[in-house]
């Protein structure tokens, strides 16, 4: 076994590993008691995949990355390959190592905003640069190997190097053996497989954050789930009648309502009547049956049917309890069978309740000629399909059968069916709205 290379004197090397030491100890007591929780989803947008997104948020918490796309940084590129300059960054912020009273050492660093932290390594004893016997290069764009790796951490935390042992099968030829035993010694790897290290393979960002967590001897701060979207559905209809109107109102009206964990949820509790002095206009209704267009007070939020029933589909295929929903008593062919639900005041409703344990955010948007509706929540692992049987026109009326299937992360499931029958009707003018008749009965 050939031994690593040594670049730093005996009093360099004490004093690096006491600045270490007290900066653990800072750490900690940091992390402890004054670390003020993290925002769902945590710190960036790119690693909530990620196994190692717990070590990338501790090395965040305590200022040792910042992120990957100044000046927004955002985002920590978990899967790319890290570089020298930026290993020089992580280690100069994990050490809290001080300017170099002598910078410039090396000759393709000048226009690197990494330089003065790798002079500051130059310093430390941490490097001596990539071109022996000149070293008067850095290779600051050169990806860092995990033996390169083991010997920077090596000589940054002081890890001694046990005699003897020879833990991994591929290393024996690699300069950096040394140090690779001194990294499994101090129980900062296991290997990349059954043993072997990989010592020629090159070092994502996501598993230098593993690495350089166990040196500082931080515990991983996984953040609470980011919430996303966990149904969505969109509806059309024509464009600039005086029911968009009242689509787009209700729409900016319910916006970003909050439905909590176990709450019920009803658009006519939260909207209110819609009137004239909210800025709600007549369209076309169903009344006692017929289509009416515009004198009757009901007129007054025609079309709000519309947006009832695109929430009604975000929620379906959400899988969030169906407390109540009436499906019109006429069939519109704007609407998917079966999966529609109409408005009035008071009745019909449409209510859900919220049966996960995080709140879900309505957002809705528009444009002249759609409807979305979109619920974000934090995902449980329930997922939902669906089946549609029968038939329906406007004018002969029908009858169709509406099926949930919920399946739960436990194995089970849940079946629900829904069945309607529309009435027939010989004249369509269009229009479709509040008040009908009450709706499917759940079987």
């Amino acid at each position: 076994m050939l031994p690593a290379p040594r670049f730093f004197g005996v009093v360099r090397f004490v004093g690096v590993a006491v600045a270490a030491a007290t900066l653990l100890l800072l750490l900690a007591g940091d992390a402890a008691a004054d670390e003020p929780g993290l925002p769902p989803g945590g710190s960036f947008i790119d690693d909530d995949e990620s196994t190692q997104e717990g070590y990338i948020e501790a090395l965040a918490a305590v200022g040792v990355t910042r992120g990957c796309n100044p000046p927004l940084n955002d985002r920590f590129c978990p899967g790319e390959f890290v570089t020298r300059a930026q290993l020089a960054s992580f280690l100069a912020r994990a050490l809290d190592l001080p300017p170099a009273a002598e910078p410039d050492r090396f000759q393709d660093v000048d226009d690197s905003p990494h330089a003065m932290d790798i002079d500051s390594l130059v310093a430390a004893g941490i490097t001596r640069g990539c071109n022996p016997p000149g070293n008067d290069r850095f290779c600051p764009e050169r990806h860092v190997s995990r033996g390169e790796m083991a010997a920077f951490l090596v000589r940054a935390f002081g890890y001694p190097a046990p005699e003897g042992v020879d833990t991994f099968g591929d290393d024996d030829e690699s300069i950096f053996e040394h140090d690779i035993e001194a990294l499994f010694a101090a129980d900062l790897t296991a290997g990349c497989d059954w043993r072997s290290y990989c010592p020629n393979r090159p070092v994502s960002r996501r598993n230098l954050a593993v690495f350089l967590v166990r040196a500082l001897d931080l515990e991983p701060m996984v953040p609470p789930p980011r919430p996303r979207t966990i149904g969505e559905f969109t509806t059309y209809h024509q464009c600039c009648e005086s029911r968009v109107t009242n689509i787009h109102l209700i729409a900016d009206t319910v916006d970003g309502a909050v439905v909590s964990p176990g709450e019920t949820w009803s658009i006519n509790d939260y909207v209110g009547r819609r009137t004239t002095s909210k800025g709600f206009v007549p369209a076309g209704a169903i009344i006692g049956g017929e289509l009416v267009c515009c004198d009757h007070p009901a007129n007054i939020g025609g079309g709000t049917s519309q947006f009832a029933t695109t929430l009604y589909n975000a929620v379906f295929f959400a899988g969030l309890e169906d407390v109540t929903h009436t499906p019109h008593s006429i069939y519109f062919a704007r609407y998917p069978l079966g999966h529609e639900a109409t408005l009035g005041w008071t009745t019909p409703d449409l209510e859900f309740r919220n049966d996960m344990d995080d709140p879900v955010t309505i957002e809705t948007s528009y444009t002249s000629t759609s409807m979305t509706v979109r619920l974000v929540g934090v995902p449980d692992g329930r997922s939902v399909h669906s089946s549609v049987s029968g038939s329906a026109t406007t004018s002969g009326g029908g009858t169709v059968t509406v099926t949930r299937n919920i399946d739960w992360p436990d194995g089970t499931a849940t079946v629900q069916t829904w069945f309607h029958r529309y009435n027939p009707l010989p004249v369509d003018d269009g229009g479709g709205d509040p008040p009908s008749p009450p709706g499917p009965t759940p079987l």
